[in-house]
Parts: structure tokens; C-alpha cells; sequence
């Protein structure tokens, strides 16, 4: 009991792998907004999307619509290594085709580095946070420098409820 108390107390204790996983399970409806290159607006985007979860991994698929100006597949496969706790897979979402996937969860988020397949907005390396607190949302960001040594700026930040 001491070391459940110690470990809320810390910070430390949080959902289950399997059960923080499984929070993505079902079908999905969000809006929000992406920026798809560092000369182009932020443009409103709405979109659907489904999860499926095991153990160790999740999957999540779906389309994202900015009216008539693009129609786009998003979706993300993450595999946790249990040993290392760090989580790696493929982003699907840019016209450059699939990006890799890697980092760690803090709490109720997945902190991850994407590393585009070529060069967008001047290197290759976006930062992606996927939170979900169990209530029935998520959300995704993602954040870039979108001129080389230029201010971070979030370039998607799209906000998801179960349907």
C-alpha cells in the first residue's frame, strides 16, 4: 500500500499499457486544424478516423477534409517495446508518404519524434504529441520549425470524440 501511495505521490503511477492503448479503441469524429507546408494557412480540417488495440500495440485510421481544398488519409501503427517502454511505428498523414515513429509516454501522452522519408519545411524532424485521458477524447499535435532555425509552430492540432 505505501508504495502505491509513494508512486501517486510521485507522479508515477498512470493506466496500463494495455489499458491506455485500448483508450483509442472505435470510431472517431475531430476538426481542427492543419498547416500542410510553411507558406500555406492553417486551413480547418474535419475528420473520421477508427482505432483498433492490443496488448502492445495501436492502430488508427481515417481521412481528414479541408472542404473542397484537399482530402487526405491519416492514420497511425505504434508497437510498445514493454522492455524500454519506448514506442515506434509508422505516421501516415503527409503527401511524402509515411513517416517513422518513436518515442515515450508520460502520463496520459505519447511524445514522439517523426522523421519525415524527405525534407519538410527545411529538415526532417517534426515532433508529434497524441494525448488521451480517458474521457472519451484525444487530440494531436504536431509541432515543427517551419522555417530552419525559425520558431516552433504547430503545424496540425486536430481534437477527437468517440462517436
Amino acid at each position: 500500500m505505501a508504495a502505491l501511495v509513494a508512486a501517486s505521490l510521485s507522479g508515477a503511477a498512470y493506466a496500463a499499457p494495455e489499458a491506455f492503448l485500448s483508450r483509442f479503441d472505435g470510431q472517431w469524429a475531430g476538426s481542427g486544424t492543419v498547416q500542410r507546408n510553411a507558406k500555406d494557412n492553417h486551413h480547418r480540417v474535419s475528420c473520421t478516423a477508427n482505432g483498433q488495440s492490443g496488448a502492445t500495440r495501436v492502430s488508427i485510421d481515417g481521412t481528414c477534409r479541408a472542404a473542397i481544398i484537399f482530402s487526405r488519409k491519416i492514420g497511425a501503427d505504434l508497437t510498445l517495446d514493454p522492455a524500454t517502454g519506448t514506442y515506434t511505428g509508422t505516421y501516415i498523414g503527409s503527401k511524402i508518404g509515411p513517416a517513422r515513429l518513436a518515442g515515450k509516454r508520460q502520463g496520459d501522452a505519447i511524445h514522439l519524434v517523426i522523421t519525415w522519408p524527405q525534407d519538410v519545411n527545411g529538415d526532417r524532424e517534426s515532433q508529434m504529441t497524441i494525448t488521451n485521458a480517458g474521457d472519451g477524447s484525444f487530440a494531436v499535435r504536431i509541432d515543427d520549425e517551419v522555417e530552419p532555425g525559425g520558431p516552433v509552430t504547430t503545424t496540425t492540432d486536430i481534437s477527437f470524440a468517440q462517436r
